[in-house]
């Protein structure tokens, strides 16, 4: 037994020094410095300050699997480069001079848009960074896999960060280009821009809706989605279906009325509320408030109104009216 644990000893410090030996050669060929992709670790952990392109120093606390120690220096802006020539931008990377290694999140590959998936060649384990492009997938970076399991490659710091920074960070272009491209989320514009040539927004950040102010998207928000029960081709435009609903008032603080009647427009959230004090006045409210939308909006005018509740009595003045304007009355069964 002890010589089967003196063995698995003797090869556990041969794997090491293998490792080690095989970190510092390439360490030392490329003139970089050694960094561990991790899966578990929430932020970019940098040794060097030559990363950082916006650096706040400020000393911080970071948990650990042992326990939590005060190993952060600063955080900041930080542009890396693999050995591919795959430029990584981290937005919050750490700065700690006393780490022994560089940490490289995947969270961070993921957020500038490649994928990450495990290959096993010859026996051989490898981290692939992979980017789809026109439907393609290519792979830009061969990560590979170190006996303890640990994923392991070099980085060396961007020339032109500074530059980099600045095109990156900079809403002005992202915002024009997202109102050419019909105001799509953040997603979408990600697509389009790895998919698509022609445009300056490949070195640039993709913002999510939190990071600017699009009153087209903002307005967007409130367009309600129609019912396919009771629209079933296309959305109307505007004041083009009108729903309206007859309801009696249960209340007893409402003084002389007794009902009300809401019209609700079938494309936007646009509603009104009438209150009435007899079932008579009903369809004299309907025809005022028509009235009223027809000066109001004069191009968009009413084709359709789906009544429901007031089946149980019928204006035929009203009805007359609203063929006479071109208005379909539509009641429910």
């Amino acid at each position: 037994m002890n010589i089967i644990m003196t063995l698995f000893l003797i090869c556990q410090i041969l794997f090491v020094q293998m490792d080690q030996q095989i970190m510092c050669s390439s360490h030392e060929s490329n003139k970089s410095d050694v960094c561990l992709a991790d899966c578990a670790t929430t932020h970019t952990i940098l040794k060097s300050r030559e990363y950082f392109s916006n650096l706040n120093l400020a000393d911080a606390n970071v948990q650990t699997i042992s326990d939590i120690s005060n190993l952060i220096n600063g955080s900041g802006r930080a542009n890396i480069m693999l050995p591919g020539g795959t430029t990584i931008h981290v937005d919050n990377a750490l700065y700690s001079e006393k780490f022994r290694r560089n940490l490289l999140s995947f969270k961070d590959i993921r957020q500038n848009g490649y994928h990450i998936e495990t290959v096993n060649v010859n026996n051989r384990e490898f981290l692939y960074v992979t980017l789809v492009s026109n439907g393609k997938k290519e792979v830009l970076e061969k990560i590979p896999a170190l006996s303890s399991g640990l994923y392991f490659t070099h980085i060396r710091h961007v020339e032109t960060n500074v530059v980099l920074n600045k095109k990156i960070n900079d809403p002005t272009t992202f915002i024009l280009w997202h109102d050419r491209l019909g105001h799509p989320g953040s997603s979408m514009m990600r697509i389009i821009i790895n998919n698509s040539h022609g445009h300056p927004l490949r070195s640039h950040k993709i913002f999510s809706a939190g990071d600017y102010n699009c009153a087209s998207c903002f307005q967007g928000k409130l367009i309600v989605k129609p019912s396919p029960s009771k629209i079933v081709v296309e959305s109307p435009v505007f004041l083009e279906r009108i729903r309206e609903t007859y309801v009696d008032i249960f209340i007893l603080t409402c003084g002389p009325f007794r009902y009300f009647m809401v019209l609700i427009d079938a494309s936007t959230r646009w509603s009104h509320v009438c209150l009435l004090s007899t079932r008579n006045v009903a369809f004299a409210r309907l025809l005022a408030q028509i009235i009223k939308l027809r000066a109001q909006f004069p191009n968009n005018p009413i084709k359709t109104i789906r009544l429901d509740n007031v089946g149980e009595f019928r204006s035929h003045a009203f009805q007359n009216y609203c063929v006479s304007i071109g208005i379909t009355i539509e009641h429910c069964v």
